[in-house]
């Protein structure tokens, strides 16, 4: 059980890995946009991992509390990463 668990945060690093990089061809990134990633990235990595081997040793207010705490601090981050940092830059494309 703990095995597919880290083989699913690895595969999640690998997706957030192309996220960033594909999110960097279509907006101008800063430094304040990739630590805004980076910790959206390590707080949601933190909250798969904290809920799933919480739940899988039967402690279900711990991993409720995982999802609560790390999960929406989390979204916040990534959503105001997002709106501050990333969407008013665009990247215009020649085609």
């Amino acid at each position: 059980m703990m095995g597919l668990q880290w083989y699913l945060m690895g595969m999640l690093t690998v997706v957030a890995w192309n996220a960033v990089s594909s999110i960097g061809a279509r907006y101008w990134l800063d430094w304040r946009a990739y630590l805004g990633l980076a910790a959206s990235a390590a707080l949601v990595w933190l909250t798969i991992g904290w809920s799933w081997a919480s739940f899988a040793e039967g402690e279900a207010q711990s991993g409720a509390m995982g999802l609560m705490i790390f999960g929406l601090g989390g979204l916040l981050t990534l959503s105001c990463t997002w709106r501050y940092f990333i969407a008013p830059r665009p990247r215009l494309l020649k085609r």
